[in-house]
C-alpha cells in the first residue's frame, strides 16, 4: 500500500511538472524551426528595424520583449521626442515556444501599418524563471507590456493583442484584468484548464480523470493558483471587447470545439475564423492569404473610425 501512495505522488507530482517546469525551446530553436517551415521571411525579420529590452514583472523576474518597427527609424528617435505609435499588436506565443514563434503574425500587422511588440512569457524563451501557470499569471506579464506600451507612447495609442495556444488563453485571461485593449485574436485557445487538462490526459497519457483535482491541489501549493481559475470561457461570457476566435479544424490538442464554445459565449462583437485541414497552431500555415484577410476585415470593423486599413 506503501508502495503505491509512492507511486501515486510520484505520477501527480510528474503531470504536475508537466505544466509547472515544462521541456521548451530557446530562443534560437524556435526561430530555425519556424524559418525551416516557412512561417515567416528571416530576410523581412533581418531588415526590420528592432529594439530589444527587458521589462521587471511584478513577480521579481525579468520579461525579455522585442519590438519592430514599421518604417519609423528608432535611432533617429530621442528620449524627448517620441513619437506616439498609434496602432500596436502585442503577440504572445504557445506552451513551451518562444517569441520568435509569433514572427509569421507579426509580418501581417508590420504590413498594416501596426508597430509590433513580442515577449517571452515567464519561465520560457529570455525571460526570467518561474512557474508556468497557463495563464494564470502570465496575464499579469501581458498588462506589464501594455503598462509599458502607455507609458512609453502615450494614453491615445490603440493596442490589440493577439496570442496563440496558451498565448491565446493568456490574451483572453487579460481581458479580465484589463479593458485598455481595443480588440483580441485568439488562435487556438484552450476555453477551460480543467476541460483541457481532461481531454489531453485521456487521449495522449490514458490517466483517469479523477486525477486532475489532486493534481490541481498539488499545482496550487506549489505554484498558488488551482486549475479551475484558468478558465478563459467565464472572461469571455462577461467582456465587453471585440474577439476573433480562429482555430484549425484538424486540432487535437486543443480541441476546435472550445473556440466554437467561447464564440457562443461571447455576446456580441465577435468572429469567428475556422480554417480546415489545420492542424495545433497551423490556421496561419495553412491558409496565410486567408488568414490576413480575416484579420485584415476583423480590424476594419472595430479600428474603421481610427484605423485606415
Amino acid at each position: 500500500m506503501k508502495i503505491v501512495c509512492i507511486w501515486t505522488m510520484a505520477i501527480l507530482w510528474w503531470l504536475s511538472n508537466l505544466i509547472l517546469k515544462p521541456r521548451k525551446l530557446s530562443c534560437q530553436k524556435v526561430y530555425k524551426l519556424e524559418e525551416k517551415r516557412g512561417k515567416f521571411s528571416s530576410a523581412s525579420y533581418k531588415a526590420t528595424i528592432k529594439m530589444v529590452f527587458d521589462l521587471p514583472s511584478d513577480f521579481g523576474y525579468k520579461i525579455s520583449c522585442e519590438q519592430l518597427e514599421p518604417n519609423q527609424r528608432l535611432e533617429n528617435v530621442t528620449e524627448n521626442d517620441k513619437k506616439p505609435v498609434k496602432k500596436i499588436a502585442v503577440l504572445c506565443h504557445g506552451f513551451t515556444y518562444a517569441k520568435y514563434a509569433c514572427l509569421s503574425y507579426a509580418e501581417i500587422y508590420l504590413k498594416l501599418g501596426f508597430t509590433v511588440i513580442i515577449y517571452d512569457h515567464r519561465n520560457h524563451g529570455l525571460s526570467g524563471k518561474a512557474y508556468t501557470t497557463m495563464g494564470y499569471y502570465e496575464r499579469f506579464d501581458l498588462k506589464k507590456v501594455i503598462d509599458w506600451c502607455y507609458d512609453t507612447y502615450g494614453s491615445d495609442c490603440m493596442i490589440l493583442t493577439h496570442g496563440e495556444s496558451m498565448g491565446a488563453a493568456t490574451v483572453l485571461m487579460h481581458l479580465g484584468i484589463d479593458n485598455r485593449v481595443k480588440c483580441a485574436i485568439a488562435d487556438c485557445a484552450y476555453s477551460d484548464l480543467i476541460q483541457l487538462l481532461k481531454h489531453q490526459l485521456h487521449v495522449y497519457y490514458h490517466f483517469p480523470k479523477c486525477l486532475i483535482k489532486v493534481e490541481s491541489l498539488i499545482t496550487y501549493l506549489r505554484a498558488g493558483f488551482w486549475y479551475k481559475e484558468v478558465s478563459p470561457i467565464k472572461v469571455v461570457s462577461n467582456t465587453d471587447i471585440p474577439i476573433l476566435f480562429i482555430h484549425g479544424k484538424k486540432d487535437c490538442y486543443v480541441p476546435t470545439d472550445m473556440s466554437r464554445q467561447m464564440y457562443s459565449c461571447k455576446k456580441n462583437k465577435k468572429a469567428i475564423y475556422l480554417v480546415g485541414k489545420a492542424k495545433h497552431a497551423e490556421s496561419c500555415l495553412v491558409n496565410r492569404k486567408g488568414y490576413e484577410e480575416k484579420v485584415r476585415r476583423f480590424l476594419k470593423v472595430f479600428f474603421e473610425n481610427d484605423v485606415k486599413l
